[in-house]
């Protein structure tokens, strides 16, 4: 049940609190998000000193996410092929530890703690009435932002990650590690809020490779049934006062629509004439424009753009008339139209070259037919031609 509903109730804003453990105190990077579909928005990222000061600036309405690095937390790498790191890590006792692990293919890199430290920060938490849905430990899952930072090596909080083909091979610890700034798309993120993205990519996408001490699920159902009761609740209430104005409204609607079916019987029959009036104008406006070519699939331009472009450099086109006038306009006389036809006429000293442009136009694809209406040289040796097109039905 609970799997159906979280996929319809949605933790789409979260707070990413990671706690850097001193010997002279704490301080703590917030990182504030919000969901929308597979992309994550930063809503903002602070740096505090204390824990007074976060309380006083976060909405403590939002679930957290916790990520506890630095005193106490200790990072391993278990080699497989080391028969020593193999057996230290088959003799682990998880149930006194909070551990988070990234395996690859020849290594764990592991970042464990305590089990007191973790849920010393869960009683804390929990006394400040903030809701505490999943614990981080160290800074590891910063491996996961390499594909999208493309540094190598990656400092991700306190640790400096080397890789080879993308693929984590080592790290090192520093504490005067020099903090970087790194660009995540359109956002510039430093090497200490790296590790809590990397959180949040594990927490949304679940990858395989990570590994960690299991969270109290019952925390994050309780949240997802709050919201769906919340959802819920303004649901219907909303759903109550859209039912009031529908109704209201549905009383008018139909009273005015009465009103409009009496009026529509009165002129039925006055439209119903108009309209078969204007389906007889519209039936021979239809026929004129088939008559004149109009209603092909290809403007008047597109024909002539076709034809000049082909003509070639010694042929001197001297008129080009697509759709030509059977007779000269007369007043009061319908104009006759050759639909589908195109006339040519020009001159030229070249009878070659006239010869080799009109077997071009012969085997042009959208004409149906070809006529040479006149071939005629005068006594300057100047060949005056008229050729005439049938345009196919296209």
């Amino acid at each position: 049940m609970i799997d159906f509903i979280s996929k319809i109730v949605k933790l789409n804003k979260l707070n990413v609190i990671g706690i850097i453990r001193k010997d002279d105190g704490e301080t703590f990077n917030v990182l504030s998000i919000k969901k929308k579909g597979d992309k994550i928005d930063i809503v903002s990222m602070s740096f505090y000193t204390s824990y007074e000061e976060v309380l006083k600036n976060i909405d403590l309405k939002l679930p957290i996410l916790l990520v506890i690095d630095g005193k106490g937390i200790l990072n391993k790498e278990v080699n497989f092929n080391n028969e020593s790191d193999v057996l230290w890590h088959k003799n682990i006792d998880h149930s006194s530890i909070y551990y988070t692990s990234f395996k690859t293919q020849h290594s764990n890199f592991m970042s464990f703690c305590r089990k007191n430290i973790a849920d010393d920060y869960n009683a804390k938490f929990s006394q400040s009435k903030l809701t505490i849905i999943d614990v981080y430990i160290g800074s590891f899952l910063g491996a996961l932002l390499q594909g999208a930072i493309h540094q190598n090596p990656l400092v991700s909080g306190e640790l400096s990650l080397q890789f080879e083909n993308n693929g984590l091979i080592g790290f090192s610890k520093d504490l005067n590690l020099v903090k970087k700034n790194y660009q995540l798309e359109k956002e510039s993120i430093s090497s200490e809020i790296i590790p809590l993205y990397g959180v949040l990519l594990h927490f949304y996408i679940q990858q395989k490779e990570i590994s960690k001490t299991k969270s109290n699920s019952s925390i994050t159902e309780e949240i997802i049934y709050k919201k769906l009761f919340n959802f819920l609740g303004i649901f219907l209430l909303i759903g109550f006062f859209v039912s009031l104005l529908a109704s209201y409204l549905l009383t008018g609607y139909y009273s005015s629509k009465n009103v409009a079916l009496n009026l529509e019987t009165v002129y039925a029959a006055q439209s119903y004439d108009m309209i078969v009036d204007l389906e007889k104008k519209k039936d021979s406006k239809i026929k004129i424009l088939n008559e004149t070519g109009f209603l092909t699939s290809k403007f008047l331009a597109f024909y002539s753009y076709e034809i000049i472009k082909e003509v070639p450099s010694d042929i001197s086109l001297t008129n080009l008339n697509i759709s030509p006038l059977y007779e000269n306009i007369k007043q009061n006389k319908k104009v006759d139209l050759e639909a589908k036809t195109i006339k040519l006429s020009g001159e030229t000293d070249n009878e070659f070259s006239l010869n080799s442009w009109i077997n071009l136009l012969k085997n042009i694809k959208w004409a149906k037919n070809f006529e040479i209406l006149s071939i005629k040289r005068d006594k300057k040796g100047i060949t005056h031609f008229e050729l005439k097109m049938i345009l196919k039905d296209v």
